[in-house]
């Protein structure tokens, strides 16, 4: 065989491997942006949301004094009280979602009684630690099992025994 005919040969299969490589990228790019990133798109989405961003909430924990600015922001103290239909519960309830939809991490706080029972809210402060609050008042509060509510915040003392048989914190 020539030399010739050798350079052609090989110029050819050179072509070819240039047309294919071409090729299949031109046709992949057109599957992948035109037709394949719907599907891909969808999946991807899904678990990206499920795996990387969780419920949509980033929260974190507030240091104290982004605790205190936000109480004094929040407009939940306000409520007017209707027993029976606007009580601690909804109260501990309203400003636990406004903390998160802040950013800041709250927790339900259940408080029993041996007489009844109390909501209220608590924070995780990152420099002074777990502050419960009392939302109806935004004030700053003592819980433990065994004392009076009442008596250890400062309230005055209700018609039945407020003192604490249980706490349940839920975040």
């Amino acid at each position: 065989m020539s030399c010739l005919a050798r350079v052609l040969i090989a110029l050819i299969g050179l072509i070819l491997i240039f047309v294919a490589g071409f090729g299949g990228y031109a046709f992949g790019d057109y599957e992948g942006y035109n037709r394949g990133h719907e599907i891909g798109y969808e999946e991807g989405y899904e678990d990206g949301c499920i795996e990387g961003a969780g419920s949509g909430y980033t929260l974190r924990d507030p240091t104290y004094s982004e605790l205190m600015r936000f109480l004094r922001q929040d407009k939940t103290d306000e409520n007017e009280y209707v027993d029976g239909v606007y009580t601690c519960t909804n109260f501990a309830a309203d400003l636990d979602n406004n903390a998160e939809a802040k950013g800041f991490r709250a927790a339900y706080v259940y408080i029993e009684y041996r007489d009844g029972a109390h909501a209220i809210v608590a924070f995780e402060t990152v420099d002074e630690g777990l502050k419960f609050i009392e939302p109806q008042f935004d004030d700053e509060v003592m819980v433990s099992e065994g004392i009076s509510f009442s008596q250890a915040n400062g309230y005055s003392k209700p018609n039945y025994d407020d003192t604490i048989t249980r706490v349940v914190i839920v975040w």
